[in-house]
């Protein structure tokens, strides 16, 4: 049987907003060192935000966790969940880096992160996704009339 992979996901606060082609390097360094390491993964950014999903080889994926921790572009880390699974559930990229605003349709952008979401067996992870992609999206929203009104 093989190991288990290991999933870690965060969110954390950025300390400043990256542009298109700053998020592209950062996603091209991270794949090619993921790609080395056994790591797969999934990040989001929303201008203020970064959510992320990390899985492979426990050791490898928590020295890379060191790693962001120490990354100034990040602050005020909220572990999501820390666990072992499977099998990996948010896809075979080495890393794979939105911007939540870049997307065309805000309602094309949550469909494509629902597909990308379906091996997610945890629905507090998917919650927790599409949430973040929902809060950095205001169009997405439901607008519920006021009480009374």
């Amino acid at each position: 049987m093989a190991d288990p992979v290991y999933q870690l996901v965060y969110i954390s606060r950025a300390t400043r907003p990256l542009d298109g082609p700053e998020l592209a390097r950062l996603a091209t360094g991270a794949a090619r060192f993921n790609g080395g390491h056994g790591i797969t993964g999934l990040l989001l950014h929303d201008g203020s935000r970064f959510i992320q999903a990390l899985e492979g080889p426990q050791p490898a994926v928590e020295t890379l966790m060191a790693q962001i921790a120490h990354d100034q572009r990040h602050d005020s880390i909220a572990y999501v969940e820390r666990r072992p699974v499977a099998a990996q559930q948010f896809g075979g990229w080495a890393m794979d880096a939105r911007r939540v605003r870049d997307f065309g349709g805000a309602q094309a952008f949550l469909d494509d992160l629902k597909r990308m979401l379906t091996a997610v067996d945890d629905h507090r992870l998917v919650a927790a996704f599409i949430g973040f992609a929902m809060l950095g999206r205001p169009e997405l929203r439901a607008r519920r009339p006021l009480p009374g009104a």
